[in-house]
C-alpha cells in the first residue's frame, strides 16, 4: 500500500486503525526498501508549490539521514521563518526499481506534528483538499518532482511540491593547489 494512501487513511481514521496496519513485506524486504528509499530521497530540494503553508513561505528543504541511520530528518527554510527541523522516527520506506515509486513516511518527534511523508512517483496524482467546496486549488505534482506532506496532530495536511537540486560540484582548475590535511608524524 503506497505511503500516501496510508497517510490519508491515518488522517481520516483513529490512530488505532493505523497501528493495526500490518506490512505484508518480510522484515528483510522492509529494511532493504527503507535503505533504498532513504538513499534516494536524501538531498537538497527547492520548494516550487505549496498548499496550506500557513504563511511560512518555505523555499528550500534539506533531507538527510539521522546519525547514519535510515531515519529521515528534514529541514525547511524560508525567508520569513528561518529554518525548522522535523526529525522522524519509526520511518517506513517503499521503493520500486527504475525510480517508478519511492516513498517514506516517518512519525514526527515534534509535538504538534503527527507524521510526514515524502513521495516520488513516475505519474503523480494531483493533490486536492478532498472537501466540498474545495479549501484550496488542486496542486499538480509534475513528473520527476516530489510530494512532501506534513500532517499535524489536528488532522490538517500541509502539502509541498519539491524539486531535487543537484549537488553543486566545484570544477577543478588545472594546476590549482589542493589543500589536504597535514599528515600525522609518527614519532
Amino acid at each position: 500500500m503506497p505511503a500516501r494512501t496510508i497517510a490519508m487513511l491515518c488522517a481520516m481514521t483513529s490512530l488505532t486503525a493505523c497501528v493495526s496496519y500490518q506490512d505484508p513485506r518480510t522484515p528483510e524486504q522492509q529494511k532493504l526498501a527503507l535503505q533504498r528509499a532513504a538513499n534516494e530521497l536524501a538531498g537538497r530540494y527547492t520548494i516550487t508549490d505549496s498548499r496550506n503553508d500557513d504563511g511560512h513561505g518555505y523555499t528550500q528543504a534539506f533531507v538527510s539521514k539521522q546519525d547514519g541511520s535510515d531515519q529521515l530528518s528534514l529541514q525547511m527554510m524560508g525567508p520569513a521563518t528561518g529554518a525548522i527541523t522535523l526529525a522522524g522516527s519509526d520511518c517506513r520506506g517503499w521503493y520500486a526499481e527504475n525510480h517508478r515509486y519511492t516513498a517514506m513516511q516517518c512519525d514526527a518527534l515534534t509535538g504538534e506534528i503527527n507524521f510526514f511523508s515524502l513521495v516520488r512517483q513516475a505519474n503523480p496524482d494531483p493533490v486536492n483538499s478532498g472537501t466540498m467546496p474545495p479549501s484550496f486549488a488542486t496542486m499538480v505534482v509534475p513528473e520527476g518532482s516530489y510530494l512532501f506532506d506534513i500532517a499535524d496532530r489536528g488532522g490538517r495536511h500541509h502539502h509541498y511540491v519539491l524539486t531535487k537540486t543537484p549537488l553543486q560540484q566545484m570544477p577543478e582548475t588545472p594546476g590549482a593547489m589542493r589543500r589536504w590535511p597535514a599528515p600525522h608524524s609518527s614519532q
